[in-house]
């Protein structure tokens, strides 16, 4: 096999783009130009623009040696692909550019990366944290002393074997990464480095101790203040829940707690799944100008995706940007007004009466955005995309059990675990709490985005043979809907 570098990869992606299968690639939400992508990295603003790097196989739709792919974009919903910014052209990473952040200083950009090293020559698989910076943002050059943390700097008790994706950030005067973690005995945890020039890097602490939330390993762990309040974003690995026994190969949580940077750890306070959808991992945050943005990988693993099945050429995709606040003391979550300013309003009522079908739009468009308000529902108030006896994805509003459940069951293209077994068509969400309800739901050739409040989410992806048609709304009894809008 020919040795793996960006100018190899580069220029597959130029010969092999225009062969794409685009019948399920998004019209908003971003995928890669050609190829497998999966984990965001290196999320960040740079020189007034958003950039986007990602983990990236452009050789194949399935999960392969691992790039860092890459796009900029000025508003986080336009994006422009670049060359691929990182490969696994050295001996330190030349099992893969794991994930990793990125960090401006002094008018550079760096990024700190996972290398990967596969067991071989009587040697565990390890896994070591690299640098690469840029002036432009565009051409990256790796550090001429990778890697800058490796097994030796693994405190006692904790895996050489699973120890990755390094998010940077900063703290008064000096630069801190948090990195995934497990114990020798699977137990997920977060590690604390810390550095003064961002080349250089010490271990300070277990941050963030095991307890049962965090599973076998931590991937993708993100600290980061939010409106003045220290918080995680994490992935871990095989949770179960014990209210439900309900087994989690994977599940992403948004962390509260009390950051004591004396003893340099943190202390959980409160514990939320950030998404309750089936296809959320691996979220990245970026803060500028004191907010907060966060963008996901909108899939999930061990799963089968349409357009790798069906040999279209590309796979993965990822959620809308959404921004992070808090409000009245609650974490709140919204997609990035930019994204609205750019549709056109289709429809508006500002009270409309749903008294059995109400038929929404003639012919649902390829993309849009819905937005919804209801109060004091008591009944099962309905959302249909797609027609009823044929392919169709159902939000299903229960107003008398006080839950909201979105189904992608009714689709040509089922979803798949890794035994071949049907994946979640269904997952729900509660509403106990709430009177009334706002929302916003954004769907694409591929995907449904629903947030509820600005507060609970569920994001999905689901493949149909032939676009969805039509738009409706269906109550067995009289609704007053206070307020409805679509834009395209």
């Amino acid at each position: 096999m020919t040795a793996l570098s960006i100018e190899r990869a580069n220029q597959f992606i130029e010969e092999k783009e225009g062969t794409l299968d685009k019948t399920f690639y998004p019209a908003y939400h971003f995928a890669a130009p050609i190829g497998w992508i999966n984990d965001p990295n290196g999320f960040s603003y740079y020189k007034d623009q958003y950039h986007l790097f990602y983990q990236y196989n452009p050789y194949d739709s399935v999960w392969g040696p691992m790039h860092w792919g890459r796009a900029v974009s000025p508003d986080g919903i336009d994006w422009s692909h670049l060359p691929v910014a990182l490969a696994p052209d050295q001996p330190y990473d030349k099992g893969g550019c794991f994930s990793g952040s990125a960090l401006a200083h002094d008018g550079k950009l760096y990024l700190m990366y996972t290398g990967h090293l596969p067991a071989e020559d009587g040697r565990p698989l390890r896994q070591n944290q690299n640098i690469a910076y840029s002036e432009d943002g565009i051409h990256f050059e790796k550090y001429a002393k990778n890697p800058v943390l490796d097994e030796k700097d693994v405190p006692e008790g904790s895996s050489v074997e699973d120890f990755r994706d390094p998010k940077m950030f900063k703290h008064e005067d000096y630069f801190y990464a948090v990195i995934g973690s497990r114990t020798i005995d699977d137990k997920g945890q977060v590690l604390l480095y810390r550095s003064e020039n961002m080349l250089d890097w010490e271990y300070v602490s277990v941050v963030f101790q095991n307890n049962p939330y965090l599973g076998t390993m931590v991937e993708c762990p993100d600290f980061m203040e939010v409106d003045g309040k220290a918080v995680f974003m994490l992935s871990a690995m095989n949770y179960t829940d014990k209210e439900t026994d309900v087994f989690y190969p994977h599940i992403t949580w948004f962390v509260e707690g009390e950051m004591d940077w004396d003893t340099q750890t943190f202390r959980m306070t409160h514990i939320k799944e950030l998404d309750k959808g089936m296809d959320f991992y691996a979220p990245q945050s970026f803060s500028n100008e004191g907010e907060t943005t966060m963008i996901a990988w909108m899939q999930g693993w061990n799963n089968t995706i349409a357009s790798d099945t069906l040999k279209h050429g590309w796979a993965g995709q990822m959620t809308l940007p959404r921004k992070l606040f808090y409000e009245d003391g609650i974490l709140k979550q919204r997609v990035i007004p930019t994204f609205e300013q750019g549709l056109h309003t289709i429809r508006e009522e500002k009270q409309i009466t749903v008294d059995g079908e109400l038929m929404l739009t003639e012919k649902a468009p390829k993309y849009a955005m819905m937005q919804i308000h209801v109060a004091d529902l008591t009944e099962m108030l309905q959302v249909r995309l797609g027609e009823e006896t044929k392919e169709r994805i159902l939000l299903n509003i229960d107003g008398a059990n006080r839950e909201l459940s979105l189904d992608r069951a009714q689709t040509a293209y089922p979803i798949k675990d890794r035994d071949g077994k049907a994946f979640d068509k269904t997952r729900r969400l509660s509403f106990a709490d709430k009177k009334e309800l706002l929302i916003q739901i954004y769907y694409d050739t591929s995907s449904v985005e629903v947030i509820v409040n600005n507060e609970e989410s569920l994001t999905m992806t689901y493949y149909t043979s032939e676009p969805l048609q039509y738009w409706s709304i269906i109550s067995d009894v009289p609704c007053v809907l206070h307020n409805l809008k679509i834009a395209e």
